[in-house]
């Protein structure tokens, strides 16, 4: 038996989400030592998420992650990794904090969430507070897609998350109707503007998320 308060991975995880992408400038990036932004004519493409991991998955919580873009790391052996840079990410579950923060050396921090049909609010233990718009729109469709997250913890192997998802489909909105924010991670996000291509819905969903991949500096 486990020691600590979450399972080992790999995580079998069942939900709902909705993932919206964005352009940030990149000169607006903040990120730690190792990790090159991916950039494109000065801009870099990030996303912003909301979900609710539901029975049966082993941890039930409501998570909403902001990715202000993709990374790519080299290590001094030539190896090359991409992913995206978790600048923040909001939780319910003491135990998915533990995980997150211990297992894939992402930033968790605890928030309390409140969701009615269309809106989500979000308020954070660091003082910020979100509110989300989300609509679907459109047929249902299946999709497969996989995720990569790229996690510099100073003074420790660069960690990569990954997690591939399942789902039942479809187009959606997200709109961050209100933020007042009290960490810095969020500075990226006041700069970025939503891509012509819409956001998804995934209702539900299925994934599995691996172990952690450490890559030496």
């Amino acid at each position: 038996m486990s020691d600590h308060p979450y399972p080992d991975p790999p995580w079998h995880m069942h939900g709902f989400a909705v993932l919206c992408p964005v352009i940030v400038r990149a000169r607006d990036l903040e990120l730690p030592s190792g990790l090159e932004p991916i950039v494109v004519a000065g801009r870099a493409t990030g996303m912003i998420g909301y979900v609710e991991y539901l029975p049966p998955s082993p941890l039930t919580y409501h998570e909403l992650i902001w990715m202000p873009c993709q990374v790519r790391f080299r290590s001094s052996g030539g190896l090359a990794r991409r992913g995206y840079y978790v600048a923040r990410m909001y939780v319910d579950s003491a135990a998915t904090l533990a995980g997150g923060r211990e297992i894939w050396g992402l930033p968790k921090t605890m928030a309390e969430f409140v969701r009615d049909d269309r809106h989500v609010r979000v308020q954070a233990d660091d003082g910020t507070a979100l509110e989300l718009e989300v609509r679907g729109v459109g047929p249902r469709f299946s999709a497969k897609t996989r995720v990569a997250t790229l996690q510099a913890p100073e003074g420790e192997d660069v960690i990569r998350f990954r997690g591939s998802f399942d789902a039942r489909a479809r187009v959606s909105t997200l709109r961050v109707t209100k933020i007042q924010h009290a960490h810095s991670a969020w500075r990226t996000f006041g700069g970025a503007w939503r891509l012509p291509r819409p956001a998804v819905m995934m209702d539900p969903f299925d994934s599995e998320m691996s172990e952690p991949e450490r890559i030496p500096r």
